[in-house]
């Protein structure tokens, strides 16, 4: 066990890496397009509400694995050929966002009609009402979905390597395939992937009593 550890900790950890840096960026660019969205589907035209309760609905709807080998491997008969990093980089945007939007949406819905109503009487845009007076208030009660939501998102890197992403279910797999008993390198992964899942819910328990003190 202990070889083991020595010889593959330096691959997992560069795969571990690896999908925290690109969990980070789908995050950050799924919560811009969720607060879009929801805002959208919240304030928006009728059609424009349509398209993104569908689009929200084919996501949650479709199995995970299917929309990454659509975007991987359907494409191509279009002649759209995306690499690994671009499809798991489309895939966890195309997939976090119809979760967030989700989330966005509850926690707007959630921050009194009161204040929208008085932000309105003082003469303040709806956009900046959104921006200065409900976003702020609706995050403090989405902070636990929030972190969920980072956890699921890393968790569905474990997918990638399955598109050949050189992860660290890849780095894994690889050094798999020349030991007799993979077992130890499985569970040295999943140990990381347990520790940063912790860290991230320490992060959040964190932020939700700072949050509860501004309340």
């Amino acid at each position: 066990m202990l070889q083991i550890f020595h010889l593959y900790i330096g691959n997992i950890l560069e795969g571990i890496l690896k999908d925290f840096i690109l969990t980070l960026v789908a995050v950050i660019l799924s919560i811009i397009l969720g607060i879009l969205f929801a805002t959208g589907r919240l304030y928006g035209p009728r059609i424009i509400k349509i398209i993104i309760t569908w689009y929200v609905e084919l996501i949650r709807g479709l199995p995970a694995i299917l929309q990454l080998f659509i975007i991987f491997f359907g494409f191509t008969q279009v002649g759209i050929n995306f690499s690994p990093l671009q499809a798991a980089l489309i895939w966890l945007v195309a997939y976090g966002t119809g979760y967030a939007v989700e989330i966005f949406r509850s926690g707007i819905m959630d921050v009194a009609q009161g204040q929208r109503e008085a932000a309105s009487a003082l003469g303040l845009s709806r956009w900046v009402t959104m921006r200065k007076i409900v976003i702020p208030q609706a995050f403090t009660v989405m902070l636990p979905a929030l972190m969920n939501f980072i956890v699921l998102q890393l968790k569905n890197t474990t997918l990638l390597f399955l598109i050949g992403y050189t992860d660290t279910m890849a780095q894994a797999r690889l050094g798999a395939d020349a030991l007799d008993n993979p077992g130890p390198l499985y569970l040295m992964a999943a140990g990381v992937y347990l520790i940063l899942a912790l860290i991230i819910g320490a992060i959040g328990n964190r932020m939700e009593k700072r949050a509860a003190a501004y309340r």
